[in-house]
Formats: C-alpha cells, sequence, structure tokens
C-alpha cells in the first residue's frame, strides 16, 4: 500500500499563471498581468497543460518554491514533501496533510506591472495573475481536507493590506526571505504551537542559502541577491547585496539540465552586479567567466538574461565587447526560433524610469554609480547606445505619476524618450 496515498504531510504548489513555461518564453507571463477575460483566453492552452512527470510531481516551478522545498527537505525528509501543480493537487493532498505552501508573486494583482497594464486596458476584470491565485487557494482537495495553509512569495503582503487572508484561510503569511525563519514557522505549524498570521522574516546568512535540488521553471539560477543601489521605490535594496560562489551557480545549472531544462535563466537584480567592484564599478572579467562557464556546460542551449543597468556598461565599453559573443551564441531571441527576426539579438530588461534629473536625484541617485546622476539623460543615450552596438536590445521601464512628478519632469522624460528615437536607439519602451 502507498503510505501517501492519504496525502503527503506538506504540499508545495503555485498558480498555474505562475508556475508556468509559455513554451520558454518568460516575457508571456506578463501577459497574466493583463484582465482575465483577454489573458485567460489568450493563455488557456497553457495553464491547463502545465507539465507535471509521470508520478504526478511538477516538472519544473518558480524557483522561490524549489528554495523552499530545499529548506523543507532538508530539515523533514523528501518522504515529506511534494511540488505539485494545480491540476495534480487532488494527487497528494489527503488527510494526512497537515500544510500546504503556496508562493505567489501577484495573488491580488497588485503589483506594479499588473495596476498598469489593468489601468490602461480598464475592461475585462481583474488581472490573470489574482484570478489563478483565488483558483489555487478554493482547490476542491483544500476545501475538503483542510490543511493549514501558508502563503509566501513577494506578492504576501498584498493578501495582508487587502485583509483577505481570513476570509480565504489563511493560517499564516509569510514575508521575506526564507532560510533564516521558515523552518521554525514549519514546526511550529506541524506541532500545533502559535505562529504570528502575518510573519516578516529576519536577513538570512548569506552563506546558508541551500541550493535548488529539482529544476525550475526557465531553468532559473540566482547569481547575486539584494541590490544596495537604494532606489525608494524597490524592495530588493533592503536585502544586502551578495553575489553568489561559481561552484553555487554551476549546482543549480547542473540541476535545471538534468531536469530536462535546455535554458539556464540568471536570475539577478542587475547581471553587472555579480562580484561588484566599490561604487558599482563592474568586475568584467567575474562576469565574463560567469557567464563563458554557464554557457559552456553540456546541454546548455540558450542563456536567458533577468535585469541590468547601463551605467556600468558606460563605465567598461569592453565587458559588452567581451559577453556579447557568448550571449548571442545562446539567445533565444534569433532568427532560428523566431521567423519575424531578422537577427540575432540579446535583450535584457533595464530602468530608465524618468529623463528628470530632479525625481532621478530624489529616488534613485544610485542608478547612476559609478556616475553623479547630474548627467542621467546623457548617460542613458549614451548606455542604450552602446547595448545596439553590439546587439543589446533593452527593454526599458519608464514610470509616470509619481506623488510629487510635474511638468518638467514630464517634459524631461519626453523629452529623454524623443532623444533615444532621434539615435535610432533600438529598445522596448515599456510603461
Amino acid at each position: 500500500m502507498d503510505k501517501h496515498q492519504d496525502g503527503y504531510p506538506i504540499v508545495l504548489t503555485a498558480s498555474r499563471a505562475e508556475a508556468n513555461e509559455y513554451n520558454d518564453n518568460p516575457f508571456a507571463a506578463f501577459i497574466c498581468t493583463f484582465p482575465k477575460k483577454l489573458s485567460g483566453l489568450a493563455l488557456r492552452e497553457d495553464l491547463e497543460n502545465v507539465p507535471s512527470n509521470n508520478d504526478g510531481t511538477a516538472q519544473r516551478t518558480i524557483y522561490g518554491l524549489r528554495k523552499v522545498e530545499s529548506l523543507l527537505t532538508k530539515e523533514f525528509g523528501e518522504e515529506n514533501i511534494v511540488v505539485a501543480h494545480y491540476n495534480q493537487l487532488h494527487r497528494f493532498i489527503g488527510k494526512n496533510t497537515k500544510i500546504v505552501g503556496i508562493s505567489s508573486m501577484d495573488p491580488m494583482g497588485l503589483a506594479y506591472v499588473s495596476t498598469t497594464y489593468n489601468s490602461l486596458i480598464g475592461f475585462g476584470g481583474e488581472a490573470l495573475n489574482a484570478a489563478e491565485f483565488e483558483k489555487l487557494i478554493t482547490h476542491p482537495s483544500i476545501q475538503q481536507y483542510k490543511p493549514k495553509i501558508i502563503v509566501g512569495g513577494a506578492g504576501s503582503w498584498q493578501i495582508n493590506e487587502s485583509g483577505m487572508q481570513k476570509k480565504w484561510g489563511i493560517d499564516v503569511l509569510f514575508q521575506g526571505e526564507g532560510e533564516e525563519d521558515l523552518i521554525s514557522v514549519f514546526k511550529k505549524m506541524l506541532n500545533d504551537e502559535p505562529v504570528e498570521p502575518y510573519f516578516v522574516a529576519n536577513k538570512p546568512d548569506r552563506k546558508k542559502i541551500p541550493p535548488i535540488t529539482h529544476a525550475a521553471c526557465y531553468g532559473m539560477v540566482e547569481i547575486t541577491r539584494g541590490c544596495g543601489r537604494g532606489c525608494q521605490f524597490c524592495s530588493p535594496t533592503n536585502r544586502t547585496k551578495y553575489s553568489f560562489p561559481l561552484d553555487y551557480i554551476m549546482k543549480e545549472v547542473k540541476t535545471n539540465v538534468e531536469g530536462g531544462s535546455s535554458t539556464i535563466f540568471t536570475v539577478t537584480e542587475d547581471i553587472f552586479l555579480y562580484k561588484s567592484k566599490p561604487r558599482f564599478v563592474p568586475n568584467r572579467e567575474e562576469i565574463v567567466k560567469l557567464y563563458k562557464t554557464i554557457a559552456s556546460y553540456p546541454g546548455v542551449e540558450y542563456i536567458l538574461l533577468s535585469h541590468a543597468s547601463l551605467a556600468p556598461v558606460v563605465y567598461d565599453q569592453k565587458l559588452l565587447e567581451e559577453l556579447s559573443p557568448i550571449l548571442l551564441e545562446k539567445t533565444r531571441w534569433r532568427p532560428e526560433l523566431h521567423k519575424s527576426y531578422s537577427k540575432r539579438f540579446v535583450s535584457v530588461e533595464v530602468g530608465i524610469e524618468t529623463g528628470s534629473v530632479r525625481l532621478m536625484k530624489k529616488y534613485m541617485k544610485g542608478k547612476a554609480l559609478p556616475y553623479s546622476v547630474d548627467n542621467w539623460p546623457e548617460l542613458v543615450v549614451q548606455g542604450v547606445g552602446i547595448m545596439n552596438d553590439y546587439d543589446w536590445w533593452p527593454l526599458c521601464t519608464f514610470m509616470t505619476g509619481q506623488p510629487d512628478e510635474t511638468d518638467d519632469d514630464v517634459r524631461a522624460t519626453l523629452d529623454l524618450i524623443d532623444d533615444l528615437r532621434n539615435h535610432n536607439a533600438k529598445m522596448f519602451y515599456t510603461p
């Protein structure tokens, strides 16, 4: 008799919208921030067919959930932990299930991307992320067996501030990094001991963060954590900047490849933070070594980038000269995969945010380091130009509507956009 026929003690999961790879296109995940009546129809096939292994466990899932799995497995044993997608939960939640752990970045559709795009469209209901989270939290097996529920991830604050925790029967909202306190919270929940309903975690010892042991979506691998540039609207800046050792990173690369991923997605607030020097001077030798090592690992066919800043590109123009041949060889953005493309290019998200030096000084002067923020518009044009010279076409974000934004600030941003267009900048303009 299968000892798990009545459920695993601890079941970990995430919504169909978040635990998805959308045919290996990470930008498709942004569609989940659009109203559900539009995005749900466009993504229906992806949502209904999130890949699972033959035994029902998740083939790949969001990176943060894999980190939690590593922590809990080490403490409670692999035989007591399972990670599964929504459509397989009925196989793992039963009368023996004590805790269901859920991770979410945007459970209420209140993340900045969701609120931006929903306000622009103006119809179609709530964001798909929110609809899919509610679908998960009200899963029939959860309703039937009523295990304790803990929700973590970057979006747990949304549930707290919206007052939905009690309505949805969530026992604990866990806010922050998990490596320091998550084990003790799970122990208390398993032993029916009281836990603060909204638990704010302490910062962990970076050297004690375990590598993932099963593959993550898009082959995600964490190369740095935290930032330190000090932008007032951004939570990662509250985390101490840390670069993971190369051997640690390659363990996670190996895990992802063995889990069936041919893509490695390097997760960071800025790829140029990796082992950076004082005042955010880029460490070209270490960055190039990192990506050369990842690219040469057997089975790695593609490399995806998350975020980057412009100042390091201007500061060390040899950086892209040495890095680009490696990344262009491994890019997914190529004519062989996308017939509409005429050439290969590298893409990465870059936060330009504003052309106003006044706003930059007030809210995000660290973005320009190691330079002064006084010449921010010129730095942006030069940085994007250098990226274009090496076939990098960044996806650049802009912010408008800050509480004290003036007409002059708006004009400064419009002037910057005009300047970029006049220089024929190849980039994706993103609100």
